[in-house]
């Protein structure tokens, strides 16, 4: 079994577990899901309680769908070759409300950089200043190709330039 292998296993775990924050089938759309479920050999999930909890996430996250959407297109720019879908699920634990390392129900930060290192070697190498995981994120959508920084915000949502950044692509 490969390292995304590895790590898709360990994510659907700990989201069947309800130790993770994501939304409805961790963010992808119905045809990925099935495709994670039958890549990895798995059962289909059913536990109502947790269903609950990730159909609210779902709706907390339906106004930053656009968003999502394009963090997870620049992600896949930066992902490995195998580690589809990646990119999608980590977008989609990126809107959580904790640190990612959180909402993605692992253990450590240590373990997230471990995750990224496997499946996002060439982000891993970007933050050598070893920025939280989010913020870093943010903070790359947010530097022109001069390497000026666009925005001052610590967060995006506190942030006054929300609709230049995360404006509709014409």
């Amino acid at each position: 079994m490969g390292e995304t292998e590895r790590w898709l296993r360990r994510l659907l775990t700990l989201h069947e577990a309800g130790a993770a924050c994501f939304p409805r089938q961790m963010g992808l759309a119905t045809s990925d899901w099935r495709d994670l479920l039958w890549r990895l050999d798995w059962p289909p999930p059913a536990d109502a309680v947790r269903d609950q909890r990730q159909m609210l996430m779902s709706e907390l996250q339906a106004g930053r769908q656009e968003e999502r959407e394009q963090l997870a297109g620049w992600l896949l720019q930066h992902m490995a070759a195998s580690a589809a879908p990646m990119h999608l699920i980590i977008a989609s634990a990126s809107l959580g409300f904790n640190h990612l390392w959180q909402d993605l129900g692992l253990d450590s930060r240590a373990e997230l950089r471990d995750l990224m290192t496997d499946c996002f070697p060439a982000l891993v190498a970007m933050n050598s200043q070893n920025m939280r995981w989010k913020k870093f994120f943010y903070r790359q959508r947010c530097l022109h190709t001069d390497g000026e920084l666009v925005c001052r915000s610590p967060s995006c949502d506190d942030c006054c330039e929300w609709s230049h950044c995360f404006a509709p692509e014409v």
